[in-house]
């Protein structure tokens, strides 16, 4: 009896080892790829609206392919900045940031209660949510709960009409 509970143990250890080492592997792989995309120079930089008046989206294009967009939006007592990141215009990566800050008195901002919130968010190659993080947590395949699940589901139908406005 004590040798078929090990065994069932060492088998279910043992998914969970090859189930974290496949996403392990895919988040690697898009790491490399997030540095070749932030790292290539000259790139072809189209911007509807204008970002430094809060509101605007920059679609950096390489030799006529989307590799990055970058959506500036401002929120109630802050900033959104989510930059998408593409791979055969399809989305591998995206980071999102959020900045919340108090008012003082006559609408000045108080700094010194910022509060940043970095969420990022990693695809398959059928677009499946992988791996999400917030912060200091970190959800795997398989273990996210259904709301960020749900936010990917957001966020990717948000790339799908910024993608449509640069058409």
């Amino acid at each position: 009896m004590k040798k078929m509970i090990f065994t069932i143990l060492l088998l279910i250890i043992s998914i969970n080892i090859f189930a974290k080492t496949g996403v392990e592997k895919e988040v690697e792989k898009i790491k490399k790829e997030f540095v070749k995309i932030n790292s290539e120079k000259d790139y072809e930089i189209k911007t509807v609206n204008e970002p430094k008046n809060g509101i605007g989206t920059e679609y950096y294009l390489k030799n006529g392919k989307l590799k990055k967009i970058v959506n500036h939006l401002p929120i109630a007592n802050g900033d959104s900045i989510t930059e998408y990141y593409l791979d055969n215009n399809k989305v591998f990566f995206v980071y999102r940031m959020l900045e919340f800050y108090e008012m003082r008195e006559y609408g000045v901002v108080d700094l010194e209660h910022l509060k940043k919130i970095e969420e990022r968010y990693y695809f398959d190659s059928k677009n499946n949510l992988i791996r999400y993080t917030e912060d200091d947590k970190t959800y795997d395949k398989g273990k996210i709960p259904q709301k960020y699940i749900e936010e990917a589901g957001n966020t990717l139908d948000e790339f799908l009409r910024l993608k449509d406005e640069l058409n």
